[in-house]
Formats: C-alpha cells, sequence, structure tokens
C-alpha cells in the first residue's frame, strides 16, 4: 500500500471552553509553515470612553461624589506620610479647630497570635470624645512616630452617610492599612477602622470628629517568607526547562490549537503519596504542558517523579486534591480538567493508575470544570466530592454589553465505594 500525499487546509477551530472561535492566519511567503492562530477578541465597548468622563455625584448618587472628594484628601496625606512621616503639616490643614477626637493611646491590648517570627496584638481604645485640634495632632505624631518608614497607607472608605444637610456634615466609616519599618528594624502592620465626621463640600472638607474603633497591630523581626524555590527544585530539569518559561513563552512554541490560555491560574495540590510523613507536591499546568508531580526528599529539596508515577496529564487542568478516596490508607489523586475530572489510583509503591468511569454524571455536565472539594457529607465513611463548573452563557439582549455572563455552579458527587455517582 502506498500513501498519497494529503494536503490540510487550516479551518476555524472553535474553544470548547469559552466558546470562542480561532482563525487561521495567512502565511503568504511560508505557505508551508506551522499554522498561527490568532484569537478574535470583543470589539471595545463604545461606552467606555463615555464612563471615563462621568465625574462621581454628578447622577443620582450624591454620596459617592462626597466620598470621592473625602478619598482625595485622604490620598494627599497618604502620598506624605510614604514621603516622610508623620506628615502631621498636611493633615492639620484638614483639621477643624473644633474637633473632638478619641485618644490614639489603647486602653486595651490582646495578644493574637505569639511566636518567634511574627505577633500579632488586638488593640482598643476608649470612647470618651476629647476637644482640640492640637490635642489631637500630638496625639498622632506619637502614635506614628515608631514608624520611620511608611511602605504603604492605604485608606478605604466603606460608609458614609448625611448627618446634618446645613451645614453639610458627612460620616465616614474607613478602613486604614500602615505597613512601614520601625526604628529597631521591626516591620510592622497596623489594619483597623476609623469613624469620622467631615463638614463642608465643593472639594473643601474639615474634620470635625476623629474616633477610632479598634486596630489589629502585626510585627515581625525579619522576613517572614523566604523564596527558597530555585533552591528546591533548581536541580530538577523539569523545573528548569518547563516551569520557569511562563505562559507568554510556551504559547509561542505550542501550537494554538491546543487551546493554552493567558491566565495562568492553575493550582497545585500537597500531599503525602508515598507515605513517607513528607509533603509531595503537585503542579498543575495549562493544556500542553504535562502537570508535575515532586517527591520531596527530606533533604530540603524535591525531585521530579513525574513520569514513573503516571500522572503527567497533558489537558488544561484547573486544581488538584490529594485524598484517600478508597480508605486503603494511601492518598490517591484528583485531577480537575476543564473537560472534567480524572481519578488516579494510588497502589502504594509510587504508582497512580487511571480510574476508567469513576465519575458517571446523570446529565452531560456543562462549562469548565474549575475546583473540587472532598468531605464525607452524608457520613458513611466515605470521602464524597463536590466539583465547581464556570458557565459562559451569551445573553439575548440587543446590548454588546456584558457578551458573556460567568456563573460557577457545583456538583456533589457521592462515593458508592466502587464508583463516584452524581446527585443534583
Amino acid at each position: 500500500m502506498r500513501w498519497a500525499p494529503v494536503l490540510f487546509v487550516p479551518a476555524p477551530i472553535c474553544n470548547p471552553i469559552f466558546g470562542s472561535r480561532l482563525y487561521a492566519a495567512h502565511v503568504p511567503h511560508r505557505p508551508f509553515a506551522d499554522v498561527k492562530f490568532a484569537p478574535h477578541y470583543p470589539a471595545k465597548s463604545p461606552l467606555d470612553d463615555v464612563l471615563r468622563l462621568a465625574t462621581p455625584g454628578t447622577d443620582e448618587f450624591v454620596f459617592e461624589g462626597y466620598a470621592f472628594e473625602i478619598a482625595a484628601v485622604l490620598a494627599e496625606w497618604s502620598r506624605a506620610l510614604r514621603l516622610q512621616p508623620p506628615a502631621t503639616a498636611v493633615l492639620s490643614k484638614f483639621v477643624d479647630r473644633s474637633l473632638q477626637s478619641t485618644s490614639f493611646n489603647p486602653i486595651r491590648e490582646s495578644r493574637v497570635r505569639t511566636g518567634s517570627v511574627i505577633e500579632v496584638v488586638r488593640r482598643e481604645f476608649a470612647t470618651e470624645l476629647r476637644p482640640g485640634a492640637e490635642r489631637f495632632m500630638d496625639d498622632m505624631k506619637t502614635y506614628l512616630d515608631p514608624l520611620k518608614q511608611v511602605e504603604t497607607a492605604d485608606f478605604e472608605i466603606y460608609e458614609c452617610s448625611q448627618v446634618h444637610d446645613s451645614p453639610l456634615t458627612l460620616e465616614t466609616s474607613i478602613r486604614y492599612d500602615f505597613v512601614g519599618t520601625r526604628g529597631d528594624q521591626v516591620r510592622e502592620e497596623r489594619i483597623g477602622s476609623w469613624r469620622m465626621q467631615w463638614s463642608g463640600g465643593s472639594g473643601v472638607w474639615r474634620i470635625l470628629k476623629w474616633i477610632a474603633l479598634e486596630e489589629n497591630v502585626s510585627r515581625a523581626s525579619g522576613p517572614i517568607f523566604i523564596d527558597i524555590t530555585s533552591s528546591v527544585f533548581g536541580q530538577t530539569a523539569s523545573y528548569n526547562e518547563q516551569l520557569l518559561h511562563g505562559s507568554d513563552y510556551w504559547r509561542t512554541l505550542i501550537d494554538g490549537a491546543v487551546g493554552m490560555d493567558v491566565y495562568g491560574n492553575n493550582g497545585v495540590a500537597v500531599g503525602d503519596f508515598d507515605s513517607d510523613d513528607l509533603d509531595d507536591l503537585y503542579v498543575c499546568q495549562p493544556a500542553g504542558l504535562p502537570n508535575r508531580l515532586y517527591r520531596n526528599r527530606g533533604d530540603g529539596t524535591f525531585e521530579d517523579v513525574t513520569e514513573k508515577s503516571g500522572v503527567g496529564v497533558l489537558d488544561f487542568t484547573a486544581s488538584a486534591l490529594f485524598a484517600d478516596f478508597d480508605n486503603r490508607g494511601f492518598q490517591d489523586l484528583l485531577v480537575v480538567c476543564a473537560s472534567g475530572p480524572l481519578l488516579f489510583v494510588n497502589d502504594g509503591k509510587g504508582k497512580f493508575t487511571l480510574k476508567k468511569d469513576a465519575f458517571r454524571f446523570a446529565t452531560p455536565p456543562q462549562g469548565a470544570f474549575t475546583h473540587a472539594a472532598a468531605a464525607d457529607y452524608d457520613h458513611d465513611g466515605r470521602l464524597d466530592i463536590s466539583l465547581s463548573r464556570s458557565i459562559f452563557r451569551r445573553p439575548q439582549r440587543t446590548s454588546k454589553l456584558p457578551l458573556s455572563q460567568p456563573r460557577q455552579r457545583s456538583i456533589p458527587r457521592s462515593n458508592q465505594g466502587r464508583r463516584t455517582e452524581h446527585r443534583e
């Protein structure tokens, strides 16, 4: 038998997950080169330019405009704090002479966490209001003085209401977040809430009341996390040749028909698959790249055992989960691919076997599978599984916005011992 030459013409490809179509881009000067695929994205909405010009507060949501103006005042103080704390000179421009405030000296501190690396303290403040802008400025200077360098000074208005009409007086609830370094080189973060009253309008606001509600303070004498990835995985070829390269790199090499996306939202799973009391790591990958199983050697390094364990899945994998689904004392591996879940049974010797027909659905599932959770919800001694899906539906309307509406839906799976059934 002889083979006849065949010429295949590239045709539009439909992405089964998102429903979008990919078209082959013609390369006339290289007719036999690899086909490159260019995605067609939704066109820009004509409303984008209009909405960008809309000023907050110019519609029926007037308090949105007030909050926008007050946020600008807090942003000015934030910039000054990051340059030279405590920046009381900038803050004094917005403080009314009749200001009433509570003390920033806490009346009670309770330890939430203690340890050699990080400690967390919860502070409570007195509720008594004290008059005087000068006293307040001294309190604020004392409060911020330990932070010799401020890296973060964020203020978020999460509530805004009107107290009086004339003069216009607003009450705001503000969440603050300070991160900085003290004089003794201890890093500190303060997260809490203030209740404040403002008077004014038209971009000019003065602070009438400043009430400290509560605060959590976290301190660390040194770095809390240190990146040891290269020392842990650097000796494995798969880390250097695959994981170190991002999606942009692989999208230029892998055929577009594979459907590799740009989001990089692939998960990891941690479990002791070889029962040596050390946590191993399973790294999920986008479509076209094999998932990787790394075994913990116990000396601070990992080895790649993907090939001999049989779990190098090439399908797009959103997440994975180690768990003993058959109660044999070995952690099996549940791999959640966009097209459906896969169950790999652990033989206890470092080898996994794909269990066919492990999942039987009463009705064909729609959308892409994204996550899984395991628990014995019916108390029968066997782990059950809840699977999440992301469903994109195109609304039936004349407007072009939104083009699609994502929905999340979960499917509970009952473990029947030999197979897994579907229950809605």
